[in-house]
């Protein structure tokens, strides 16, 4: 009698823990993105498209930089009127010369988040076809956790799959 009470309790108890087991997994999102090969080469188009604009904008800056030396010269001989007419120029040059800048980094900036959106979405739909195969309760960012084991850790296995995939490149030029 007291041998099956303890078979039916160690039954019990076996199988109470492994229905109560949650399959978990951890990757490291970031560095998904940021390793990503298409989104590298993204990042060297970038850099190509941007090199004439920047001559440009060195030319610019000098120019500006030219004008305010000249004012500053300017200053001795012209008086107040003529001095802070000369400012608001210069004023308004630097202003648009800013206004450009300003424009020029916003165009790619928005470029590169949704370039990176899109690696995003397709590693949330590689993760998810993981997890469904692997049978996977819960996935975290290695940057949710404070410890785990490494052998939980799928971030090289999805990062794998994501560069193998290949991601349409579409750079709008400035």
């Amino acid at each position: 009698m007291i041998i099956r009470i303890i078979l039916i309790y160690t039954i019990f108890f076996l199988y109470s823990s492994s229905a109560l087991s949650v399959n978990i997994r951890v990757l490291d999102f970031q560095k998904i993105i940021d390793n990503n090969k298409s989104l590298i080469l993204f990042y060297e188009q970038i850099k190509k498209d941007q090199e004439s604009h920047k001559v440009e904008f060195k030319i610019e800056e000098s120019n500006l930089q030219n004008e305010l030396e000249r004012i500053e010269e300017l200053n001795l001989i012209l008086d107040s009127n003529e001095l802070e007419k000369e400012l608001n120029d210069y004023n308004n040059k630097l202003n648009n010369f800013n206004s450009k800048i300003q424009q020029f980094n916003l165009h790619y900036e928005k470029q590169i988040n949704n370039f990176k959106n899109q690696i995003i979405n397709l590693t949330l739909e590689v993760l998810k076809k993981y997890s469904d195969v692997n049978k996977i309760d819960l996935i975290l960012d290695s940057n949710s956790y404070i410890l785990s084991s490494n052998s939980i850790n799928i971030t090289e296995l999805i990062e794998d799959q994501i560069n193998n995939k290949k991601i349409e490149i579409n750079l709008e030029k400035y």
